[in-house]
């Protein structure tokens, strides 16, 4: 009799093991400036400047991205700031490229008890300055540009989930970025050529 308990016991455990599913993580998104579109900027070169100092303590988590916010910004400014010519040049100067965590109050109450309530928010903040110098006759100008970007996750979240955060707030703030340089730049006088 205590045998079959064993064997009864042993069938109920591989079963519930069984039930389990486990699913692999998904890998996080990449950030890549391969999707953005180049500009014919008016200038013979472009000279990216990183003022920024990234923090490595708390809220900072920048340090865990795939690659470095300041990185991925010198490289969207390479690919889409793209000189063509004439006299001038362009300044693509960095002065914050930073991803922090901080955590979100939760709801309390007896119906809150069960609930996956999002806790955290990953947010990425750019701020930029894009100078374009020309000598030959004087023009020179400035724009500034802010851009950040949000995204929350849940108290059960996983490592790989704040990966993914990481990444998505970095790609909503470059997107944000983009759209705004654009803007500005088509503001400016000659600076983009056709």
């Amino acid at each position: 009799m205590r045998y079959i308990q064993h064997i009864l016991i042993m069938f109920a455990l591989m079963a519930g093991l069984a039930a389990c599913q486990t699913t692999p993580p998904s890998p996080p998104p990449t950030t890549t400036v391969d999707a953005f579109v180049p500009l014919a900027i008016n200038a013979r070169r472009l000279e990216v400047i990183d003022n920024w100092q990234m923090p490595i303590e708390s809220p900072y988590i920048g340090h865990r991205a795939t690659r470095l916010p300041s990185n991925v910004l010198a490289d969207w400014a390479m690919r889409v700031l793209q000189p063509v010519g004439g006299s001038g040049e362009i300044i693509f100067d960095i002065s914050r490229a930073a991803v922090t965590r901080t955590k979100l109050p939760l709801q309390t109450g007896v119906n809150m008890l069960f609930t996956d309530q999002q806790n955290t928010k990953i947010k990425a903040e750019f701020e930029v300055k894009i100078m374009w110098l020309q000598p030959v006759g004087g023009a020179q100008a400035m724009a500034q540009i802010a851009a950040n970007h949000a995204v929350t996750i849940a108290e059960s979240a996983s490592a790989n989930d704040v990966q993914n955060a990481i990444q998505q707030a970095l790609n909503g703030a470059l997107a944000s970025l983009d759209a705004q340089a654009r803007a500005e730049l088509g503001k400016i006088n000659q600076i983009i050529l056709p």
